[in-house]
């Protein structure tokens, strides 16, 4: 009877034992915990959740949790929007005079403070003239700010105050893209600045007038750092003199202004067939001037924006390494590459195109390519590369190793990217520019042509890429790779 005792009570600690073993290998850190909380769109308890560890967290750590919480309440804010919609309209100030309005407002009014003792934050209910709004009046970013100035999470914090301004106050959201621009010259978020600009002229938001240089500024900078991106597509010149603008396609259209000659136009919308004018047919174009013009113009008198003849105003950027692959110290290898181990040099190659010249991989099945830099990789990054898949199974266009081990490998094949595990469909078959950034070496952010497309990326540990340092145009012997690179930079 006692052995069989002894013996439950041996098993019971064992089994104690190995939970508290498993708890403490696959419980999350806290701060994981309270993002995951944020990306859940579980705001309020990100919050609370965040203000306890800022009070013992250090000054590096604690910028990331401030940053969270200017994120988190924001979220909350659009939230609460949302929960509150028809009550937000009740208490619209054209409705100030009504008692709906004074219920709706009182009953948002209390929930706010309910809310804000709990968080310790200051969400307030706002007046407008259609429906009101709840807004954060901005008690945890001047927190943030006054300690970080210069932190880099700022730009993300005050874009994200841009995009919510669109809805409720569009006629300050032009101004404010501006601002953002002048303070943020290199942002990322350059293309979803041109996407907003676009929109604006879509709607004929007032808040145009008197941008227009600034706004030009931007969209010549978004045109020159992609190239290839379908929104460039959509810039023209006027080439005539006082051309005609009408309210639809046709010359039977009502004329409601004239463009002048080298007006920046951009593309709203296009007629679906075209039309015969005099000697001339070509389709009708609605378009927008950065004047604030809107109409439909004959096709005739517009051409692409020719770009070269357009001085950018934008900062100079600044990298580390910025290998344009002009020099090769033979016919297979660009200075400051070494071959991988076990590679055939015979692999990579280069072509002069229009006075660059383009690094290649043409490597079969069984065959290894690829080159490799030597270089200090610390764990905050961006690395940036222009390149095109051209046949095969697939290639790593580039690959960024730091000093752990870990890997953040950009791979491109038939119809998709390949991030670290990641896939993003894609037409790799078309020049396009891979962005990978990172703030601290555990998670990284994919953009292409500027564009965010996935976020929180682990690094992985890979048995082809174990030495730290950079990597590119790499094949291994399970596949046939084709493919080329312009330009690899990374700071």
């Amino acid at each position: 009877m006692r052995k069989g005792i002894i013996i439950a009570i041996a098993a019971g600690a064992a089994g104690l034992a190995i939970a508290v073993i498993i708890t403490i290998l696959f419980s999350k850190d806290p701060i994981e915990k309270a993002i995951d909380a944020y990306e859940h769109g579980n705001y309020r308890r990100a919050i609370k959740m965040l203000n306890h560890l800022l009070k013992t967290a250090d000054y590096e750590t604690a910028e990331k949790l401030h940053y969270y919480r200017c994120r988190a309440i924001n979220g909350l804010a659009r939230q609460l929007e949302e929960k509150f919609s028809d009550e937000l309209g009740e208490a619209a100030q054209e409705k100030r005079h009504t008692e709906g309005f004074r219920n709706a407002k009182h009953e948002i009014e209390e929930y706010l403070a309910d809310c804000n003792e709990e968080i310790e934050g200051d969400l307030a209910f706002v007046p407008a003239m259609k429906k009101s709004r709840i807004i954060p009046r901005g008690k945890f970013y001047d927190e943030f700010v006054s300690r970080y100035r210069g932190s880099a999470y700022i730009q993300d914090i005050q874009f994200e105050q841009i995009e919510a301004m669109g809805a409720a106050e569009p006629d300050r959201l032009i101004p404010a893209i501006v601002s953002f621009h002048r303070a943020f010259p290199r942002s990322d978020y350059l293309a979803r600045m041109v996407r907003i600009i676009f929109d604006a002229l879509q709607r004929g938001d007032s808040g145009m007038k008197g941008n227009e240089e600034a706004v030009w500024e931007i969209i010549l900078a978004y045109a020159k750092r992609y190239p290839t991106s379908p929104e460039r597509g959509r810039i023209f010149t006027c080439t005539g003199d006082k051309v005609n603008l009408r309210n639809s396609p046709g010359t039977e259209g009502k004329l409601v202004g004239k463009v002048d000659r080298d007006a920046i136009c951009i593309q709203l919308e296009k007629s679906m067939d075209t039309t015969q004018v005099g000697d001339v047919r070509d389709y009708w174009y609605r378009i927008a001037t950065l004047k604030g013009q809107r109409g439909w113009i004959f096709g005739k008198f517009l051409a692409p924006a020719d770009f070269s003849k357009y001085r950018e105003a934008e900062a100079t950027e600044s990298w580390s390494i910025e290998d344009r692959f002009a020099e090769w110290i033979d016919s297979h290898t660009p200075a400051n590459w070494t071959h991988l181990p076990d590679a055939d040099p015979a692999g990579i190659s280069f072509s002069a195109v229009g006075g660059k010249k383009i690094a290649s991989v043409s490597s079969r099945r069984g065959s290894i390519a690829g080159l490799f830099m030597r270089s200090n990789t610390p764990r905050a990054f961006a690395i940036t590369a222009r390149g095109r898949f051209a046949g095969g199974d697939g290639l790593t266009l580039f690959a960024y190793v730091i000093g752990n081990g870990t890997a953040y490998v950009l791979k491109i094949r038939p119809g998709a990217v390949d991030v670290s595990g990641r896939t993003v469909p894609m037409n790799t078959g078309a020049w396009h520019d891979y962005e990978l950034s990172s703030e601290d070496g555990r998670y990284a952010t994919l953009r292409i042509d500027g564009e965010a497309v996935s976020s929180r990326i682990e690094g992985v540990k890979s048995p082809q890429f174990q030495r730290s340092g950079i990597y590119c145009l790499c094949s291994t012997k399970d596949e046939s790779s084709q493919g080329e690179i312009e330009y690899l930079k990374i700071r």
